[in-house]
């Protein structure tokens, strides 16, 4: 039997390139298609309008040319565009793009390996391509949907603070690997999820249930973070205490005190360890965001307000949850900050990725066995 002359024993890596791009430009094409795509263009597109909105001088601040009366908030106080950094830091990358639009990027990508295993596995399969391939592919095409808006977003800012803020700030465009891998993490889980259950509906719910039970495990380790510094603050400052006294008679009351702190200290350390040793394992999609916060911070010289050297000792060693005569809440802070600081972006981005990459070597495996 005469072959075609087309025919490959096997692929070449041309062959392969040819393959993968016309995979992923046909992934692309039907999520261009979708309307969520372009809702969330458009989205964007009026997340950043609103954000140039605003104007700032030394008079004040305005909002489409009203002036709105609030006191210092003026070019001194916001001086090179400051206030947009701020802005876009905080509303547009801490609640636009780390919540709504990572929601309507999950919806709009919720049906590409669904249909994929219910009816276009078939047409896919016929020809000469690797299911793993295939798979990495898909994925791939479900990440450059975050890709491109985020492009967008990113591209806006950048004019907003050159045209608007007076300031051409080459560092927002770190929000677009970032918010990328942000994404990848609850789509890995998602795309597994619709490959197992064929359904677009599930494989949402679910990974917003599991976003949510990370955010859970964050704020229970940042909860329990808080308790075990503050501790061992406290016994430092108890001890501290105890070493100043003459008197034993002085010193009694305060050795109770230190030993029922060491005591509840242990516990601490115990819970903050669980909650550290779950979070090690599952995607930080909080600190994932913070990155992209704290780069653009960063990089856009955004700096916090230092407290007012005039505020009352007292107050503020008694306000909040944690109470103590000898922890301030600026010491307390300052040791948080610390402790958040020593973890590294590998720890971070790292350890989420070796999750990702454990739940797309199932969903392979899932898909190499299936027999369609």
């Amino acid at each position: 039997m005469q072959k075609h002359e087309l025919y490959r024993d096997k692929l070449t890596f041309a062959d392969i390139v040819v393959q993968t791009r016309a995979l992923f430009v046909a992934a692309y094409r039907e999520l261009n298609a979708r309307k969520l795509f372009w809702v969330a263009l458009v989205l964007n597109a009026l997340v950043i309008g609103a954000i140039a909105a605003i104007g700032i001088d030394e008079t004040g601040i305005s909002v489409f040319g009203y002036q709105l009366a609030i006191p210092g908030v003026t070019t001194k106080l916001f001086p090179d565009g400051k206030l947009y950094k701020v802005i876009i830091s905080t509303v547009g990358v801490g609640f636009w793009l780390s919540w709504l639009s990572t929601i309507l990027a999950l919806l709009s990508t919720a049906s590409m390996f669904p249909d994929l295993v219910t009816g276009g596995v078939d047409t896919m399969l016929s020809k000469p391509v690797g299911r793993t391939r295939l798979i990495v592919t898909k994925f791939t095409t479900g990440l450059l949907f975050t890709a491109l808006q985020v492009s967008v977003f990113a591209v806006l800012a950048f004019l907003v603070l050159g045209v608007r803020g007076g300031v051409w700030e080459i560092g927002v465009f770190v929000v677009v690997p970032l918010m990328v891998v942000f994404f990848s993490y609850l789509f890995a889980v998602q795309a597994v999820v619709g490959l197992v259950t064929r359904s677009p509906i599930a494989s949402v719910i679910v990974a917003l249930l599991f976003w949510i039970f990370i955010f859970l495990i964050h704020a229970g380790e940042q909860f329990t973070l808080f308790g075990s510094t503050f501790s061992r603050l406290e016994i430092a400052g108890i001890e501290k205490k105890i070493a100043s006294l003459q008197t034993e008679e002085a010193k009694s009351g305060l050795v109770l005190k230190l030993e029922d702190q060491r005591a509840t200290d242990s516990n601490w350390q115990l819970a903050h360890g669980i909650f550290f040793a779950v979070k090690t394992v599952i995607p930080k999609t909080t600190e994932t965001a913070g990155l992209v916060t704290r780069s653009l911070a960063v990089a856009a010289d955004i700096g916090s307000e230092d407290e007012a050297e005039g505020d009352d000792e007292n107050a503020r060693r008694q306000r909040g949850f944690f109470r103590s005569q000898f922890v301030t809440e600026r010491k307390l802070k300052a040791a948080i900050d610390e402790e958040m600081a020593k973890r590294p972006v590998w720890w971070v981005v790292g350890t989420s990725f070796a999750f990702e990459c454990v739940v797309l070597l199932f969903g392979a495996w899932y898909f190499r066995r299936r027999d369609f």
